[in-house]
């Protein structure tokens, strides 16, 4: 994960400014450690943020493959 990664999850999860220039300042320092993260989200009154949005990850498709159209297991022949 990047630093634009977590400023991104923060703003989506609606953490104040002030405490994602927190945030930042504290991974630049330490890393980037999602346990260390949601704990100091957890002192400032936030719920644990990265954790849970990196279980569910970001890149996932939530969607399954449908076929619009699906294939015939009998020959031609058998329809007739």
């Amino acid at each position: 994960m990047t630093f634009k990664d977590l400023e991104f999850i923060l703003e989506l999860n609606v953490v104040m400014r002030k405490d994602i220039d927190y945030i930042l300042d504290f991974s630049r320092k330490n890393g980037i450690d999602n346990e260390g993260i949601d704990d100091e989200l957890n002192k400032m009154g936030y719920e644990r943020i990265v954790e849970n949005e990196l279980e569910y990850g970001l890149d996932e498709d939530e969607y399954e493959h449908t076929e619009k159209f699906q294939h015939r297991n009998k020959f031609s022949e058998d329809y007739d």
